[in-house]
């Protein structure tokens, strides 16, 4: 993929994840937070220098730029605009009154319907299966959303952005290795990059935006840095869920009300 330009950057990191050698930081030798060492000690006649940790990343903006080059996907770009929900009922992310609100928020973002509209997934696996040695890699997926039903949700067009290697969990650390995504997002939001439009044999500035993130309830807690383990665990429940701790076990147990009940009481709340 290198020679079409969709290669990958290799940044070192702190293997303790507290900071990437990258940007303003790319000629430090070890870590400002932990004073660990970057590189690991040669031996014999090795003379390169060896990074006790590597981040893989693919950066994200060639990849949307080639959906607008390609005949094939660049007319299905602009579907989520075209579309609409067929007797209320939701088939596509644009149905939901999150994307509807956030185009009342953003009008100039949704005023052009090439924009491209993502979401983020991540979660740790052992790829060396569950009989082997405890080892978490997390990758990091972003989706396109202005595709139809039908191609977003394809393996190729499920974009791995980077892979953060093992042994253990980045944890909270997480927001870490994830700066060089944010930086490119941050680019694509603020300026955009220019791209060529074959189904309209143009070119315009293409923006993205991350609309949300989805993952499991302990991946939610690394990404959001919310605690996921004690009695404000809900994100949406927060204090009106009837949480406590069982006495022999020590743990949090919960009882949560149900979306309708939560509507009833913040309407008697405003009354």
């Amino acid at each position: 993929m290198k020679p079409l330009g969709l290669g990958y950057q290799k940044i070192d990191m702190c293997p303790n994840f507290c900071m990437l050698y990258y940007l303003e930081n790319v000629e430090l030798t070890e870590c400002m937070t932990c004073g660990h060492s970057r590189y690991k000690p040669r031996t014999g006649r090795v003379k390169t220098l060896v990074a006790y940790k590597k981040l893989r990343y693919f950066p994200i903006t060639p990849r949307l730029q080639r959906l607008f080059m390609s005949p094939r996907t660049a007319e299905h770009m602009t579907w989520h605009q075209s579309h609409h929900a067929v007797d209320g009922v939701m088939v596509h992310p644009s149905n939901g009154e999150a994307w509807k609100h956030f185009n009342n928020v953003h009008p100039h973002f949704s005023a052009e319907s090439r924009n491209v509209h993502l979401g983020l997934c991540t979660d740790g696996f052992n790829p060396f299966g569950s009989f082997a040695a405890p080892y978490s890699c997390w990758p990091v997926i972003l989706t396109v959303y202005n595709l139809p039903p039908g191609m977003c949700m394809r393996p190729e067009f499920m974009f791995l952005s980077m892979v953060i290697p093992g042994p253990s969990s980045p944890g909270r650390n997480i927001d870490v290795c994830l700066r060089p995504l944010i930086d490119e997002l941050t680019q694509l939001w603020s300026s955009g990059a220019l791209t060529y439009d074959i189904s309209r044999k143009h070119n315009f500035v293409m923006r993205a935006a991350l609309m949300w993130t989805f993952n499991d309830f302990p991946a939610y807690g690394m990404v959001s840095d919310w605690s996921t383990h004690r009695k404000l665990a809900c994100p949406y429940c927060m204090e009106n869920n009837k949480a406590f701790t069982l006495t022999n076990g020590g743990k949090a147990f919960f009882f949560l009300l149900s979306p309708s009940l939560l509507v009833a009481k913040s309407q008697v709340q405003k009354e």
